[in-house]
């Protein structure tokens, strides 16, 4: 009986017993990244940066990326030859040992390729593949010993699909898996040279080949997921080792262009044997076996997934969980938000994050007034849900009649004034208001008093873009109006629009709808989504 196995060699050898394997035809992930920076100067950061890699979307023929949200909203959006997109902020001001903290959260569908493709199949040449025929960094197909070793292999062969496969073959079979420094992540020509390496050699020198011969080809970046155990041992689990879930492993893979059936999946780094034989594992040419390739963007050694500049990471950390392990969002059951329709949606996205609720299971009261410190929990509980810079640290101000002792607001209350502390100094030319007290006065606080429309763009002043619009004006809104440049500043950041007849009535108290659809918009505003 003759002994099969299979390694899929990435950052540790992971063995995989063909027999008996059982494989699901998709799943759904969320991947989390959380990075957090730090300034180690003495004085307010003079200039400094953060670009970290976002990816590209819906780009391979076996996923299907739902959406992607990056928190805090990037300054600017940038994107390399190759269509990844780079979130790129500006840290400039931040203070001695304050963090910046990044966070991503891909929503992805992976499937297995299984296509049946005709080995007869050529490539075509066209605007989207003519790229990638050109020699890049680590991938050097131009280079004459490379070149030649390709015409070898593909001798007398007339379909670029036979010509991959061979070159599939002599790679799949030859190099070895060594993670030493001498080898690793060193690229294509030094995987000819020494057929060592990792993922990273075994993928660069099928792509260069195929390349050389006029073949596009692609190297993918993106994650290899595989289960986690208890004993850490995925080789030698016990039936009684407890499953944990998913745990990702940075890989590159393959793809190449085949007329009719478009970027074909070609995963190299599989080390397959027959009796202790190596034997090419072309279950994993043109397929994908499995649905546990989660591709993040194309391959690009010219451009660093993390770029920073006057900060240290203090944190990175990746996570990954099957979307249907994760509880469904709760669906509000409300009967009396009907006539305003205009913030529905609003008010399904608060409550569904827990930053209101209902006087019942079906009644909201859209239409009811709130008060001071209602506004001053549900505003901190949006600042808190989606990862802000805010932190909570310094000094904390109670009202004289504001109960720090028992009153149910207080962590609410103490996140917001510690939030109004964190102010870079290169901010303060635009920040109108940045605290309670500039707001409400010092002398009371008055909590269950109900606030007006004027007071909440005040609270959120200081969370807000500093942008103008000359164009946008309110009837009612003059020079001589209370918080006027907060009415302005929350107009140009889209998060008011004042009434049919011009007004914005800042001296009325805000509805419960109209305080839905001013956070909701806040939400969407400083929540940058691919999708």
């Amino acid at each position: 009986m003759k002994k099969f196995s299979k390694i899929l060699l990435l950052a540790s050898l992971l063995i995989t017993t063909l027999a008996g394997s059982v494989f699901a035809n998709e799943n759904q992930y969320i991947l989390t990244k959380e990075m957090v920076y730090e300034s180690t100067r003495k004085v307010a950061l003079p200039s400094g940066f953060v670009e970290v890699l976002i990816g590209n979307t819906n780009f391979t023929q076996y996923q299907k990326d739902n959406e992607i949200m990056i928190t805090p909203l990037p300054d600017e959006i940038r994107e390399d030859e190759y269509g990844n997109q780079y979130a790129y902020f500006d840290i400039t001001g931040l203070l001695p040992g304050q963090k910046f903290k990044v966070t991503i959260k891909r929503d992805s569908e992976i499937q297995v390729y299984e296509q049946i493709i005709p080995t007869r199949s050529d490539t075509e040449i066209n605007s989207e593949t003519e790229m990638y025929l050109e020699p890049s960094k680590k991938i050097e197909s131009d280079d004459p010993e490379l070149i030649a070793k390709a015409k070898e292999l593909t001798e007398g062969i007339t379909t670029d699909y036979k010509k991959a496969q061979a070159i599939f073959e002599y790679v799949n079979v030859n190099m070895s898996y060594d993670t030493s420094t001498m080898y690793a992540n060193k690229g294509s020509i030094s995987a000819l040279k020494s057929m060592r390496g990792v993922c990273e050699e075994f993928t660069t020198l099928f792509v260069a080949m195929c390349r050389a011969l006029d073949i596009p080809a692609r190297a993918v970046e993106g994650y290899k997921l595989e289960d986690v155990y208890a004993s850490g041992d995925t080789n030698n689990k016990s039936g009684d080792d407890l499953y944990l879930g998913k745990g990702i492993v940075n890989h590159v893979w393959a793809e190449i262009y085949l007329a009719e059936f478009g970027w074909v999946p070609v995963e190299p780094t599989v080390i397959y044997t027959v009796n202790g034989e190596r034997k090419p594992y072309l279950d994993s040419f043109c397929k994908l076996e499995t649905p546990e390739y989660m591709s993040i963007g194309i391959y690009n050694p010219d451009r660093a997934n993390r770029r920073i500049k006057g900060v240290e990471e203090v944190k990175y950390d990746e996570n990954i969980i099957l979307k249907d392990k994760i509880a469904p969002e709760a669906q509000n059951t409300f009967q009396d938000i009907a006539h305003v329709n205009w913030a529905v949606k609003d008010i399904q996205t608060l409550y569904a994050k827990g930053v209101v609720k209902g006087y019942s299971e079906y009644e909201y009261r859209p239409d009811n007034s709130i008060s001071r410190i209602e506004f001053i929990t549900m505003l901190s509980r949006v600042l808190k849900y989606y990862d802000t810079q805010y932190e909570e640290r310094g000094l904390v101000y109670y009202y004289p009649d504001y109960d720090e002792t028992t009153h149910w607001s207080k962590e609410e209350y103490d996140f917001l004034l510690r939030c109004y502390q964190i102010i870079n100094p290169s901010d303060l030319s635009s920040i109108g208001f940045d605290a309670l007290s500039d707001v409400f006065g010092t002398g009371a606080l008055n909590p269950d008093k109900a606030i007006t429309r004027a007071e909440v763009v005040a609270l959120m002043d200081m969370f807000l873009d500093s942008s103008t619009d000359s164009s946008i004006s309110f009837s009612d809104v003059n020079w001589s109006t209370n918080f006027r440049s907060s009415i302005e500043k929350a107009a140009a950041n889209g998060l008011i629009n004042g009434y049919p007849d011009g007004t914005f009535r800042p001296n009325d108290s805000i509805t419960r709808a109209e305080m839905a659809a001013i956070l909701g918009r806040y939400i969407s505003g400083n929540v940058y989504s691919m999708n």
